[in-house]
């Protein structure tokens, strides 16, 4: 009896051990299938996957090689070479920022390089080249920098100040965006230059979509207030217009440069809110613009059925002219252009004459020769030419910028002025002897800043100041000749808003007003 039931007890044990042994198993194979599903998984989702850096360095390659200019590295530094070493700089003073254009180079590197050339004297002293041009290719909303360690060439690879892209890319309006500077060409046609002319440099390369022109201008202005910092603007003016019409929207863009006011209006460049930008700041750091060149596709190729325009402007300090006896610019310029008149005037008159008599008694356009006058007259500069008859003005046609020879343009002026001046009738042969001939040379812009109409007649000089005014499209002009007619300023502002399209009551602190100076060649002075 007693052995059986140690048998039974024996056997209940083996039995509790075995579903011990089964109940542990259980939880053993539940576990694993629970710790394994999650052990085999990171935490981090595949629609969060980025491509990790593999520490090497990154560049944007060249895109546009061999279609903006060329592509073997050997042609393209001749060809930059040779562009550099036709022109020299003019102006002895260090740039702080230029304004350059970004077409192809048969196009417009001639005029980009005299922008270039004017940083020869400062090529060992410039470290930073701030890059600001704009987006052709992608849409972007303010400004975009680049992440890239270097932009390429075939010259080499320039490398990028990944310090100052940092900290703008840091500011309202800046980001980064390498996809809007993978094919943008306006910021790569100018490395190919500065790696003609500087020793030792690093860019900071900015393209902009939709971007206010005031903040771009807050975030740079601390970095050009070093010596080692440069700023250029890529730019080209009117896109395919018909000649005239570009070379007028190009002078107006010119004015507006020239006259360093932050600008809250729209004109026609592509690369206006650059253009607007560097106004700004030349504007706050008193900074001089300097017209460099100012052509159009036309007159590069010939072809002037649509043309775009081209121009190049230098920003700097001119370290002579910094106490406050020195002249202003205008009045330099009025000493400048006295001197060539004293010595040249004589064969512009000539040159008038010859095409105004050309006019009249042939119906055709004279063009001077480069082997019949000295080769200074085929330096670019605006002029006005004058007719009058019995004491009484009989045609008056000129240019405001200096946008081709001044041989040319005065002979240009004169046709213009005997046969095309819609006030008047063509003149005649028989009123020839009886025409008298005037040039006025003209100098650059300068705005005329005022707080009222009042203001403003208070600064006229009478007597000396040629007046623009302009009001969106209404445009008046006067030469200071207009002051014997007119001897009263606010007469003489009446009349010159009538002339603009304007009632002479109308007014608006909205008018842009800026004044020149001319210096006048008759016959009766040679």
């Amino acid at each position: 009896m007693k052995k059986e039931e140690d048998n039974a007890g024996e056997h209940s044990r083996i039995v509790k051990i075995v579903l011990t042994v089964l109940l542990l198993g259980a939880l053993l194979v539940i576990n694993y299938c629970h710790f394994s599903k999650h052990i085999s998984s990171n935490p981090e989702r595949i629609n969060n996957y980025t491509v990790k850096d593999d520490g090497m360095d990154k560049f944007r390659p060249h895109a546009v090689a061999g279609v903006f200019y060329p592509a073997s590295s050997g042609e393209l530094d001749s060809a930059v070479g040779k562009y550099l070493n036709a022109v020299s700089a003019s102006s002895g003073v260090q740039p702080k920022i230029l304004i350059v254009p970004h077409a192809g180079y048969k196009y417009s590197a001639q005029t980009a390089a005299k922008a270039y050339a004017e940083l020869q004297l400062w090529k060992n002293k410039i470290h930073n080249v701030i890059l600001l041009g704009p987006s052709h290719y992608v849409g972007i909303k303010g400004a975009a920098l680049s992440k890239d360690d270097s932009f390429e060439t075939p010259l080499g690879q320039v490398p990028v100040n990944k310090e100052i892209s940092a900290k703008l890319a840091a500011l309202p309006g800046f980001g980064y965006n390498n996809a809007a500077h993978a094919k943008e060409h306006s910021l790569e046609v100018q490395l190919p230059f500065l790696q003609k002319v500087l020793k030792d440099f690093a860019i900071v390369p900015i393209v902009y979509g939709n971007a206010d022109p005031a903040e771009i201008a807050r975030a740079l202005e601390p970095y050009l207030k070093s010596e080692n910092t440069l700023l250029v603007v890529s730019a080209d003016l009117s896109h395919y217009y018909a000649y005239e019409d570009a070379q007028n929207l190009d002078g107006q863009t010119g004015a507006l440069v020239g006259s360093k006011l932050p600008v809250v209006e729209n004109h026609m460049s592509c690369g206006a809110a650059g253009i607007n930008t560097a106004i700004i700041l030349a504007q706050q750091n008193r900074m001089l613009p300097k017209l460099l060149d100012m052509v159009n596709s036309g007159d590069v190729t010939g072809d002037k059925s649509s043309v775009v325009g081209y121009a190049s402007w230098l920003f700097g300090e001119d370290e002579n002219k910094k106490d406050a006896d020195s002249k202003t610019v205008l009045e330099q310029e009025v000493e400048n252009i006295n001197a060539f008149a004293e010595k040249y005037g004589k064969d512009l008159f000539k040159i008038a004459q010859i095409s105004l008599d050309e006019a009249v008694l042939h119906k055709r356009r004279f063009k001077p020769s480069r082997d019949d006058y000295p080769d200074i007259l085929f330096n670019k500069g605006a002029t006005f030419v004058t007719l009058e008859k019995d004491g009484e003005l009989r045609g008056c046609i000129g240019s405001l910028l200096p946008a081709q020879a001044v041989a040319d343009n005065v002979a240009q002026n004169a046709y213009a002025a005997a046969m095309e001046d819609s006030r008047f009738s063509p003149v005649k042969p028989e009123e020839l002897g009886k025409i008298k001939i005037s040039i006025s040379l003209l100098t650059g812009f300068e705005a005329v800043n005022y707080k009222s109409e009042e203001d403003l007649v208070s600064q006229l000089v009478k007597g000396v100041d040629g007046v623009i005014l302009r009001d969106g499209n209404r445009q008046g002009v006067f030469l200071p000749a207009v002051w014997k007619q007119l001897p009263d300023p606010q007469a003489f502002l009446n009349n010159l808003k009538i002339k603009a399209g304007m009632s002479p009551s109308y007014w608006s602190n909205r008018i842009k007003v800026y004044r020149f100076r001319v210096v006048e060649i008759s016959k009766d002075e040679n």
